[in-house]
């Protein structure tokens, strides 16, 4: 997810196999979030797609968690 905020920033061509790729695997977790944001009228006018950001610190937090109770 990290890799693809970056790729954000500097578009890469169309068709691009690394964005595809980054794209496919991202979309999964940022698709119900998104939705999730669309029904919040001041959320949703944003001008910056939070949704990617809140996808990132969530996972990071599932992440953590997992890790704290590993045994």
């Amino acid at each position: 997810m990290f890799l693809r905020a970056i790729l954000s920033w500097f578009p890469l061509s169309q068709g691009n196999p690394v964005e595809s790729f980054l794209i496919a695997v991202t979309e999964p977790f940022i698709i119900p979030v998104r939705m999730i944001i669309d029904r919040f009228d001041s959320l949703s006018s944003l001008p910056i797609d939070i949704s990617f950001f809140i996808s990132f610190i969530g996972l990071s937090i599932i992440t953590e968690m997992l890790s704290f109770f590993k045994v």
